[in-house]
């Protein structure tokens, strides 16, 4: 699943860069990494849980653009193609928060069928109130500005106005967020 991940994200950054832009990204990646995350991407091989954010990193060195800008970026480019992946998930849904609060069962299954093995992030809530979510994010492999982007298009795609606030969590996994999402009504 990591290769998948790390090949899609080189395709979107082709298609949004212009073709020259992953050779660039390679040579970039060959050059300051260790030679075991050489930039050439396989669906089905495996990968250190640093491969994404040393790809992003690069990517973001190449573009000249705050890192986490171009995470938020791919994680909106996450959710379009998890929308396109599993429609019903996000037709059965009709706001934000009903999408995440059934997000591990959707994506934990597809996951499961699909892609064996790999440990998807995982969400975790506590609804506060209607317009208040409180939501804790882990995964070893997709940063939180990832995973902030991937929630920011979510909201843009029901149309809610919407703030996020973020705090890092101490965890054993390498990315741990506590984000607080709220929607906006329409008078704010």
């Amino acid at each position: 699943m990591k290769g998948f991940i790390l090949l899609e994200v080189v395709k979107f950054l082709n298609r949004q860069y212009g073709d020259t832009f992953s050779a660039d990204l390679i040579l970039s990646i060959k050059a300051s990494m260790k030679p075991s995350i050489n930039g050439a991407y396989s669906p089905i091989d495996d990968y250190l849980d640093k491969a994404l954010d040393y790809l992003i990193t690069n990517a973001a060195t190449l573009r000249k653009m705050p890192k986490a800008e171009l995470s938020k970026i791919i994680g909106a480019y996450f959710f379009s193609e998890l929308s396109k992946f599993n429609k019903s998930w996000v037709r059965c849904n009709t706001n934000t928060f009903d999408l995440l609060k059934t997000h591990d069962m959707a994506f934990n299954e597809l996951t499961r069928i699909h892609l064996p093995g790999f440990i998807p992030l995982e969400f975790s809530y506590t609804e506060i109130s209607p317009d208040r979510l409180d939501l804790n994010y882990r995964s070893n492999f997709i940063s939180g500005d990832v995973a902030e982007g991937l929630i920011a298009a979510m909201f843009v795609h029901y149309g809610e106005k919407f703030s996020i606030e973020r705090r890092c969590l101490r965890a054993a996994v390498d990315h741990a967020e506590n984000f607080i999402l709220r929607i906006k009504s329409n008078s704010n």
